[in-house]
């Protein structure tokens, strides 16, 4: 008798939108500086605090879609080879330019270590290792940690202990927060780690889950939870935005975290009812979606230095950050067309698209 391989999931549109919501709010939380949006009353901190630390969102899409799509068909070397190819290849073209005009000629830079500053070659392994050149691209580092994980997840999903790990490694990421300046990969998984699991988890029951938050209420009771939550991070904690600190440091609960768990499954039931829906922006902006983030921190910093010498000004409010978002994700889109267009199938290599 033949083994036959675990026949192909189902493509998951409402997830595929999530990842397209998720690039978005990424970008608009990159933008505040670029909207000159100046937070000051607790409304505002509030609506702050709701739209930063996107990047828990996409933690926990690529946990959902690891279950879904590599683990019944797992091969640690194939999936560290492409993730290789189009995650981190593309991250070290992105950065080799940047990070060697800051070592040789920009003196470092102001995140360098003092002791690295005269030692070009070690400074050049530093910004590769932590992606501190950009203030986007400390992600890479922490996920290719996390993916060269997976043998440790694959034996997490095999004990059928998923929640039971959650719970034992969430309280951990609220104490010890998202690390100073995001220079910290190792910081950055501790943090992250639970959220990945919390994908998969949310992947493996992914039918309950839909039919729990079925009900309208619950939804409804999801978003509200979400702006409380919002509410107490700005009057009672008195820290809008995302929480940074030193990990053995102790403060306050990183709240926020809890905050965007909550959004996950909000966003994660509501998409649902679009799941028979063809929204070809949502799809453009999934497909596009790394491209988006590989291309976007390079056009804000652009678009605030032509601003600049431009004498351009303005006060930013709510609609000059959706305006400004808005633009950032379609430039960054277009960018993303065109580099493809150059390099055809071999844009994977460039864009991870």
């Amino acid at each position: 008798m033949l083994l036959q391989s675990p026949p192909k999931k189902k493509f998951i549109n409402s997830i595929n939108y999530f990842r397209g919501i998720a690039i978005i709010l990424i970008v608009l939380g990159h933008c505040y500086d670029l909207s000159r949006w100046d937070i000051s009353n607790n409304v505002e901190q509030v609506f702050y605090s709701l739209t930063l630390n996107g990047s828990v969102y996409f933690v926990f899409i690529s946990g959902f879609l690891y279950y879904h799509i590599f683990y019944q068909r797992f091969n640690y070397k194939k999936f560290m080879l492409k993730k290789t190819q189009f995650v981190f290849l593309p991250y070290l073209l992105f950065s080799l330019i940047p990070i060697l005009y800051t070592v040789f000629v920009g003196g470092g830079g102001e995140f360098l270590p003092e002791g690295l500053k005269q030692q070009p070659f070690l400074a050049t392994i530093w910004y590769f290792a932590t992606g501190r050149i950009s203030y986007a691209y400390w992600y890479i580092p922490m996920a290719m940690l996390l993916f060269a994980l997976s043998p440790v997840i694959n034996w997490i999903i095999k004990s059928g202990r998923v929640l039971e790990v959650i719970l034992f490694l969430l309280p951990i990421s609220l104490i010890v927060h998202r690390p100073i300046d995001n220079i910290n990969p190792i910081h950055s998984l501790v943090y992250f780690f639970p959220i990945y699991l919390i994908g998969i988890w949310s992947s493996i029951n992914n039918k309950k889950i839909y039919a729990y938050l079925r009900d309208h209420k619950k939804k409804l009771v999801l978003i509200l939870l979400a702006i409380a939550i919002g509410i107490i991070q700005v009057l009672v904690f008195q820290e809008p935005g995302n929480f940074h600190k030193e990990f053995w440091s102790i403060t306050v609960p990183d709240i926020n975290l809890i905050q965007k768990i909550l959004l996950c499954f909000f966003f994660m039931s509501i998409l649902d009812l679009y799941e028979d829906k063809d929204i070809t922006s949502m799809k453009k902006a999934a497909e596009t979606s790394f491209a988006i983030y590989f291309i976007h921190p390079f056009l804000i910093n652009a678009l605030i230095s032509i601003a600049t010498r431009l004498n351009l000004t303005y006060q930013g409010n709510f609609f000059i950050l959706i305006l400004v978002t808005f633009c950032v994700v379609v430039i960054s889109m277009a960018i993303a067309y065109g580099i493809k267009a150059i390099f055809k199938k071999n844009s994977r290599y460039v864009i991870g698209w």
